[in-house]
């Protein structure tokens, strides 16, 4: 890691590790009912199939059973991984239902690496630095024990024990739904010369991931632990009312039908009983007939089928699909080699990467006019849950090797770059990538050939977070504002504006039922302010124009992305999560002196609500750049922008801010900082889009500790605040 201030800190890694992956760690104290970090009960956490758990210790304490990390209430049992007494290291699913022990002791003072393994109805494992150490394969469960309420807890049974608690420090915790490949663990155990390995490296990526020590901040009371690894957005199908689907188009240039082609998707079923035939996708063809891809429950006729239409099925597998896609994701890959529609060995069906056993059903019979995501021939075929990734190729995919079906299915997680596949013909991912324009969603074609996709019956609820894929945040902490008196100023800052009235002013906001100015000039003569009516109107004026009030584009409690692009002296443009939302007409401003004000303005009215990532642009950003910002739901690092050279002024709020009788937030790309008013340390909390984030319990500020495996001699800053790093430098 970098230089970087995280509150109360600077954080400078010894320059030979400023490369490494962690160069910090936390810090616990061990005593009776003392440090602890809670992760809470987010369902990502609540695994009850196959687990990793991941994480770097060291101690010289083996006083009786302390714990690295658990599942664990002292009565309602899932997992729990801890050293007992003699320095063991042990791993236990349901109480001791199953464990597996080490064979070695490591309360040695130094660092050690362990991986937990659970595979249901199959072991139990750890390994110990890279090595397996311990195994039980006798009796395991079938599952964890499902207790959704239980919290997950970092060094101490759980926050209702007050027994001994992990007397050492702790680097590293990452959660995984799946169990881990050696290969998998050898990377995570690093070495000296790199360091330790990344577990968002792997693929797929932990459901959890907590750095502990490089990235927590101190807010006056606690340690906000964020979860580093946060979920990916899918596309929801609703089949009621004749169903949602993507039109593709009539083109029938995504692929040529005598010289085979492959389809792909990700999918999850949400439920059978709405239609009897969900399909994937239809696609025209250079044919007299189409093809038809889904699923079927006929009698007989089970499983992921190819053809025209449900009396047609050309191909197909055998399986209860109820048991085997209603709520769990699958991987889909279905392959005809271009050489006879009806002869059953052109075909090849494969899920999860393995190719399933074929048997034939009939011949085509269907002329289809366009090609379609999420929908077949007819309203009996419309699909019923989440899609993502689908794609097509215009040559028959091989199972093995190099771009081929096994490649495609990455052990169970969506590939993010698409390099190698040369008959790639589109790649729709259905994420967060889609712009809506109020009524219908657009779906960028990822790969080189521009085969945009429309929506059809969908709303901008369309649009899920979902646990397929998961992805880093770049900005974890926000400021939180009180509604009576808290704001940010900075001062004077409206002179930076342009004289031609054209920027654009971007702020991550989550509201309360509050009405008051979300930002805005500090005078009362020259307005400029964004203003929130009961949580969710949004109005933005601009000189002596009336603002215009738009009602429901905000959710009181949930995050939102508000971007107000200024592109003339009388127009406005509103975006809201990257969705265009209107045109409206504002005054003209000039050149003026005031102050601006993050919570506030029009000389006072505060919101209460919680902000991060407030930027100021001095120019009218394009859609594309609006959806730069957005980053797909997660505020990203604005210094990598294609306008970064139109950018005056981006304060991150939390991040790269510091708290001494008032916060101070740091401008990252100009000179403007910002200085609260009436706020405390407290009010720094989570960020965008954060879920299953850790709060320390019985830990001071100081529990970070310039020290973490392969990594030492990192220094901490000692009472000095964000302004202290300056450009001036010796020549």
């Amino acid at each position: 890691m970098s230089t970087q201030f995280t509150n109360r800190q600077w954080r400078l890694p010894n320059n030979e590790n400023k490369d490494k992956q962690s160069n910090y760690s936390m810090d616990f104290d061990g005593g009776v009912g003392s440090a602890l970090i809670n992760l809470g009960n987010d369902n990502t956490l609540n695994i009850t199939g196959s687990l990793s758990v991941s994480a770097w210790f060291k101690t010289l304490n083996n006083t009786s059973s302390i714990m690295i990390a658990t599942k664990d209430s002292g009565t309602n049992r899932a997992w729990q991984l801890y050293m007992i007494s003699t320095g063991w290291i042990r791993f236990a699913i349901n109480g001791v239902a199953a464990y597996a022990s080490s064979s070695g002791v490591y309360d040695d003072g130094n660092w050690h690496h362990v991986v937990a393994l659970y595979e249901p109805s199959n072991y139990v494992k750890l390994y110990i630095d890279g090595v397996a150490d311990g195994e039980d394969t006798s009796s395991v469960p079938a599952s964890i024990n499902d207790l959704p309420s239980q919290d997950v807890v970092i060094g101490a049974y759980s926050v209702y024990d007050n027994g001994t608690r992990w007397n050492g420090q702790i680097d590293g915790v990452a959660i995984f739904d799946y169990a881990l490949s050696s290969s998998q663990i050898t990377t995570l155990y690093g070495s000296s010369s790199t360091g330790i390995g990344n577990p968002m490296s792997l693929s797929p990526k932990p459901v959890a991931y907590y750095p502990l020590g490089d990235q927590d901040a101190f807010n006056g009371a606690n340690y906000l632990v964020p979860n580093s690894s946060l979920k990916d957005y899918v596309f929801d199908f609703d089949a009621n009312s004749g169903g949602d689907f993507i039109d593709l188009g009539s083109s029938e240039v995504l692929f040529n039908s005598t010289s085979g082609f492959s389809f792909s998707t990700w999918c999850k079923l949400e439920n059978y009983s709405v239609v009897s035939f969900p399909a994937f996708c239809r696609l025209k063809t250079d044919q007299a007939t189409g093809f038809i891809i889904g699923l079927s429950d006929l009698s007989g006729y089970e499983g992921v089928f190819i053809g025209s239409n449900s009396n047609f099925l050309t191909a197909r597998t055998q399986g209860d699909i109820s048991s085997d896609f209603i709520g769990v994701w699958k991987h889909v890959v279905v392959t005809f080699d271009g050489i006879n529609r009806t002869t059953l060995s052109s075909y090849k069906i494969y899920v999860d990467g393995q190719p399933v056993t074929l048997t034939n059903a009939g011949t085509f019979g269907t002329t289809l006019n366009d090609n379609r995501l999420g929908y077949g021939n007819s309203t009996g075929t419309p699909f019923n849950g989440l899609l993502s990734n689908s794609q097509i190729f215009n040559t028959a995919l091989p199972a093995t090797g190099s771009n081929s079906v096994e490649t495609l299915y990455n052990n169970g997680s969506p590939l993010t770059s698409m390099s190698g596949f040369t008959s790639l013909q589109g790649w729709w991912k259905l994420d967060a990538s889609a712009t809506y324009d109020g009524s219908n969603w657009s779906i960028p074609d990822s790969s080189s050939n521009s085969n945009t996709g429309t929506s059809s019956g969908m709303t901008q609820s369309a649009l899920q977070q979902s646990d397929l894929s998961f992805k880093t945040s770049y900005s974890p902490f926000a400021l939180n504002f009180d509604g009576a008196n808290d704001s940010i100023t900075i001062p004077s800052f409206m002179s930076n504006l342009p004289s031609n009235d054209i920027y654009t002013i971007s702020t991550w906001v989550k509201t309360d039922s509050d009405t008051n100015c979300l930002w805005g000039s500090s005078s009362t003569a020259n307005l400029l302010y964004a203003y929130v009516t009961n949580g969710t109107t949004l109005g933005i004026g601009r000189g002596s124009v009336t603002r215009v009030d738009i009602s429901n584009l905000l959710t009181v409690g949930e995050w939102a992305n508000v971007v107000a692009v200024f592109d003339s002296s009388t127009n406005l443009k509103i975006y809201i999560n990257n969705v265009f939302i209107q045109d409206v007409t504002v005054g003209s401003l000039g050149t003026v002196t005031d102050d601006f004000k993050i919570s506030g303005g029009l000389n006072g009215y505060h919101l209460a609500c919680s902000q991060s990532n407030v930027s100021v642009w001095n120019t009218a950003l394009t859609s594309a750049q609006v959806s730069e910002i957005y980053n797909e739901g997660v505020p990203s690092n604005l210094n990598n922008h294609s306008a970064y050279s139109n950018l005056v002024s981006w304060w991150q709020l939390g991040s790269n801010s510091s708290f001494n009788t008032n916060w101070t937030v740091l401008d990252e790309k100009g000179s403007n900082d910002g200085t609260s008013v009436n706020m405390t340390e407290a009010d720094m909390v989570d960020g965008v889009g954060s879920y299953a984030n850790g709060l320390s319990s019985g830990m001071g500020g100081d529990e970070v500790i310039g020290d973490a495996p392969y990594s030492t001699a990192n220094s901490l800053s000692v009472n000095m605040d964000v302004l202290d790093r300056v450009e001036d430098t010796p020549s």
